[in-house]
C-alpha cells in the first residue's frame, strides 16, 4: 500500500485555512486555560491568606490577654495552659527562624551552593505571627534584628553576584583556551596532510595553503598566550573575590547573631522557655562562641 503524496498535498492546500484556524483556536484555548488556572491558584492563595489573617485577628485579644496575665491566671484551667503553650511555640518558632537566617547568611558566602538552594533559607512566606501576638518590646527587638539582616543580606548578595560574574569570566577563558587547543591540533593535522599531498604532487603544489596554515597557527599561538595570561589573572581575581565573600559572610552571620541578643532576652522575659531551656541556652552559648571567633 502506497500513499498518494499528490492527493495529500492537494487536500492540505484545499483545507489549509481550516486546519490553520483550528490550530490557532486550540492554541488560544490552551493559553486561556493556563491563564484561568493561574488566576484560580492566585485566588486560592489569597483566600487562604485572608482566612489565616481573619483567624489570627479574631484570636488576638485572647492571646494578648494570655501573654499579659501569664501564670497569674492559673485558675483559668486548661484553656490558659493551651494558650501559654501556643505562645511558647511561637517564641520557639521565632528562634528557629532567626537562627536559620543566620545560617543563610553564612551559606551566601559559599559559591559552590547554587542559587536555588539559597532561595528557601532567606525568609518565610506570610506575616510572622510574632508581630501580631508579641508584646511591644519583643516586636521592637525582632524588627531591629530584621533590619540588620536585610541590610547585610543585600550587601552579601551584591558581592555574591560580583564573585559569580568573575567565575563566569574565568570559565569563559577556560573554554576559549580549550577551543584554541582544538583548532591548533586541527591545523597541525591539516598541515601534515597538505605536506604529504605536496610531496606527491609533481610541481610541489599547496605552498600558498601551507603558508596560510602557518600564519593561522602563529596567530592561534599568540592568542593562546594572551588567553592564558588573562585566565591566570581572572582566576586570581575570582579566587580573591570568593575568599572575601566567604569572610564577609562569616562576619555578617556573627554580627546578625549578636544583634539577636536583645530579641532572645525579650522572648525569654516575656514567655520564658517552658520545658525547653536548651533552645535559649544553646543559642546563648553559640552566640558567645561566634563573638569570640569574630
Amino acid at each position: 500500500m502506497t500513499l498518494d503524496i499528490e492527493l495529500i498535498r492537494q487536500f492540505l492546500l484545499q483545507h489549509a485555512e481550516t486546519i490553520l484556524t483550528w490550530l490557532v483556536a486550540g492554541l488560544v484555548m490552551m493559553l486561556l486555560a493556563r491563564f484561568e488556572l493561574r488566576r484560580a491558584v492566585r485566588k486560592s492563595a489569597q483566600a487562604m491568606s485572608e482566612s489565616v489573617a481573619t483567624t489570627v485577628a479574631a484570636c488576638v485579644p485572647d492571646i494578648a490577654h494570655a501573654a499579659q496575665v501569664g501564670s497569674a491566671a492559673a485558675e483559668g484551667g486548661a484553656v490558659q495552659m493551651q494558650r501559654a503553650e501556643a505562645l511558647r511555640r511561637v517564641a520557639l518558632d521565632t528562634v528557629a527562624a532567626v537562627m536559620a537566617r543566620g545560617r543563610w547568611l553564612e551559606e551566601v558566602g559559599n559559591l559552590r551552593l547554587p542559587e536555588d538552594a539559597l532561595l528557601t533559607g532567606r525568609r518565610g512566606s506570610g506575616a510572622d505571627p510574632l508581630l501580631v501576638v508579641a508584646p511591644q518590646p519583643v516586636v521592637q527587638a525582632y524588627l531591629a534584628a530584621q533590619r540588620t539582616f536585610e541590610t547585610m543580606a543585600a550587601q552579601l548578595q551584591a558581592r555574591r553576584r560580583d564573585a559569580l560574574a568573575l567565575q563566569d569570566a574565568a570559565q569563559a577563558l577556560v573554554a576559549e583556551a580549550a577551543q584554541i587547543e582544538q583548532e591548533t591540533a586541527s591545523i597541525v593535522l591539516r598541515f601534515e596532510q597538505v605536506n604529504a599531498q605536496a610531496a606527491q604532487a609533481p610541481h610541489g603544489e599547496g605552498g600558498d595553503y601551507q603558508r596560510f596554515l602557518i600564519q593561522k597557527y602563529h596567530a592561534l599561538g599568540q592568542r593562546e598566550k594572551e588567553v592564558a595570561q588573562a585566565r591566570t589573572e581572572m582566576q586570581a581575581r575570582a579566587n580573591q573575590a570568593a575568599e572575601a565573600l566567604a569572610t564577609e559572610a562569616h562576619a555578617a552571620a556573627a554580627r546578625y547573631t549578636e544583634s539577636l541578643a536583645p530579641l532572645m532576652q525579650q522572648l525569654r522575659a516575656a514567655w520564658g522557655h517552658g520545658d525547653s531551656p536548651e533552645v535559649f541556652d544553646s543559642w546563648v552559648r553559640e552566640a558567645g562562641v561566634q563573638e569570640e571567633r569574630a
